[in-house]
């Protein structure tokens, strides 16, 4: 029973393939790249390094990526263009890394302000926000709301010609046998 655990052999041309592609895709994941350590204050989708189809990995806040320090100021960037106001990656700091939990960040810091459009100039045809006063919305709180009352019908239901019998001008006739026979040879 041992011998089978013990016995050494050679790996296939398939199984070294599988070997490649896993080790392969382990180097590139966020966690054991090739880098500094940081940790993600919020989502990020990192891009895999070198990869022709250009995935990304999920990190997720609080979890330590590496990054070199080109693409962490890419994800650190703010201004207008970007919306951000604050960083979305911070550096582990001392021998263990930072053991403090990262602060939340609020949507808006990550977003960026967001602005009212501009009124558009007079004459042009483009829509125009609704002037001072001129939208209101009323309530009711009497309880008459149409909803609770039975229905009334109006005069054109009421109307003489639906009072009166229905004649049946053709009548239906049951599908013929060869008809059921052949649709259930389908």
């Amino acid at each position: 029973m041992t011998s089978a655990a013990t016995e050494a052999r050679p790996l296939t041309d398939a199984e070294r393939k599988t070997l490649t592609d896993l080790l392969a895709r382990e180097k590139g994941t966020p966690a054991a790249r090739v880098g500094e350590p940081y940790v993600a204050l919020a989502c990020l989708s990192v891009p895999r390094r070198g990869d022709k189809d250009r995935n990304t990995d999920l990190v997720y806040p609080g979890e330590t990526v590496y990054l070199t320090e080109d693409e962490a100021r890419s994800f650190n960037r703010h201004g207008t263009r970007d919306g951000r106001q604050t960083d979305v990656l911070r550096k582990v700091t001392g021998a263990d890394g930072t053991h403090e939990a990262p602060p939340r960040l609020p949507p808006r810091a990550l977003s960026g302000r967001l602005f009212r459009p501009a009124v558009p100039p007079q004459g042009s045809d483009a829509p125009r926000p609704d002037p001072e006063g001129s939208s209101s919305i009323s309530v009711l709180d009497d309880g008459r709301a149409p909803e609770g009352e039975p229905a009334r019908p109006g005069p054109e239901e009421m109307a003489d010609h639906l009072r009166e019998a229905m004649v049946p001008d053709a009548v239906d006739l049951p599908p013929s046998r060869q008809v059921r026979s052949q649709q259930g040879r389908r």
